[in-house]
């Protein structure tokens, strides 16, 4: 950009010197010639009447004078001529300054002379019985240019070094607050300017800097995410091996078991627990199918009653509370109106009810509260076994469990929670857990603020 600048200086100073010396030499061509009349005219008034005319008094006056000379007869016939003596005797009487003298006393032309072969200043006057004409060379605009070039070309050179010197001074000059911008915007600084011209300049490149830097960080936490969710994928794949295999290694061993001849006795329990882990398998299949489904359910929410759904959960699950002598308490509010679908709220609640009957201590108490108003809520709360504060972050964890004795086919895989936090998330309510280890868990639902 410094060289552009400094070319482009030193070719408009240039060219500007060369006009300049154009035109000027065409005003100074023209004062010239009305200056070279004005000597021959007072050239013409140092010859006096009644002198020689002759060849030699035309030469000793044109040494004199220093111009040419030419004597011509009031019939317009060459009498002498100081350059040219064969112009004796010929016809002058048409040229422009000899009429103009004949009318006027005297006159003057500026042209080409036929006999000489070059451009030609030319005064005549009326002296006596003879015209005297003077003729001085004419300094064409193009001569006077070529005369003036060597002097024009030193002119060039030497305006040719001041302006790379001025433009280089003047670019640096002007180039070092875009420099310190641009320096600024390299390490991620905020670009300040006391410039008002730069100010769009820095703006834009505040702009730029923060859009970058959002970039940057939208595209690590694509990448945290892109990780964790690989080592979300291998733990599950992990986790869903282990878990099936327990229940497969179990049939294997007692399908192997009953190619044997058995009592009667042995063969049914080994059916027996045949079928219980095959049960088992296919409940953990079906958990497996429904948790992954939750991402590809794009079925529009419509509104459900909240407060029936968590009498009739808790009415099924009743059996399930007395054969642990459990206390429900309800502090439901009439009609509690949620958006959401009914597969879902059945989901949320049943996976909640049955992780408190299946966490809590014998004789324990399960309170479920719901209310309503702008933000509907709903709370479990259990007198169970609790967590620890080190597990309070994994509970919400596929297949984690607080407690592996309490597996089994009541959904002891682990997906509950993980489901509950799920549905959570996509439908953009707050899940929230207060637990201390010993005392008991309290579950506390948001569900989005009414419109």
């Amino acid at each position: 950009m410094r060289i552009r600048i400094m070319l482009f200086t030193v070719l408009i100073a240039v060219a500007g010197l060369i006009l300049f010396a154009l035109s000027s030499s065409g005003i100074y061509n023209e004062y010239g010639t009305q200056e070279s009349i004005h000597v021959l005219e007072v050239y013409s008034r140092m010859y006096e009447a009644g002198g020689e005319t002759t060849q030699e008094a035309a030469e000793a006056l044109s040494e004199k004078l220093g111009v040419r000379v030419t004597f011509i007869s009031e019939e317009g016939m060459v009498i002498s001529d100081s350059e040219i003596a064969s112009l004796a005797g010929q016809y002058h009487g048409d040229r422009p300054e000899f009429v103009d003298a004949q009318k006027n006393g005297t006159g003057y032309d500026m042209r080409k002379s036929d006999s000489a072969g070059h451009n030609t200043i030319y005064y005549c006057t009326k002296v006596g019985d003879v015209y005297l004409r003077l003729g001085l060379d004419e300094l064409a605009s193009g001569g006077l240019f070529m005369k003036i070039l060597p002097t024009l070309l030193w002119l060039v050179a030497m305006e040719t070094l001041l302006c790379m010197l001025c433009a280089y001074l003047s670019t640096s000059f002007i180039l070092k607050p875009i420099k310190d911008c641009v320096k600024k915007a390299a390490l991620n600084e905020k670009i300040e300017t006391k410039y008002p011209e730069l100010e769009p300049i820095a703006e834009m490149m505040n702009k730029m800097n923060a859009d970058i830097a959002e970039k940057i960080s939208e595209i690590n936490a694509e990448k945290e995410q892109v990780i964790k969710a690989t080592a979300s994928k291998n733990d599950f794949i992990a986790n869903i091996t282990h878990e099936m295999n327990t229940p497969l290694t179990s049939i294997r061993g007692f399908a192997e078991l009953l190619q044997n001849d058995l009592p009667e006795e042995q063969k049914k329990r080994a059916l027996d627990t045949i079928v219980k882990q095959s049960e088992r398998l296919s409940n953990l299949v079906a958990c497996v199918i429904n948790y992954n489904q939750l991402d590809n359910d794009d079925l529009p929410p419509y509104e459900v009653n909240l407060s029936k759904i968590v009498k009739e959960t808790a009415d099924i699950l009743k059996p399930d509370m007395e054969k642990r002598n459990l206390t429900l308490s309800l502090e439901v509010e009439e009609d509690v109106i949620v958006i959401s679908r009914h597969e879902r709220i059945i989901e949320v609640v049943g996976n909640l009810l049955r992780n408190a009957i299946k966490y809590n201590k014998d004789n324990g108490i399960i309170i479920v509260v719901v209310s309503g108003g702008d933000v509907p809520k709903l709370i479990v709360r259990d007198t169970g076994i609790g967590v620890s504060e080190e597990n309070k972050e994994k509970i919400f964890d596929r297949f984690f469990t607080v407690d592996k004795s309490h597996g089994g086919k009541h959904g002891g895989f682990g997906l509950g929670l993980a489901t509950v936090k799920k549905i959570c998330r996509i439908s953009g309510w707050k899940l929230s857990c207060d637990s201390k280890l010993n005392v008991g868990t309290a579950f506390t639902i948001e569900f989005c603020k009414k419109n």
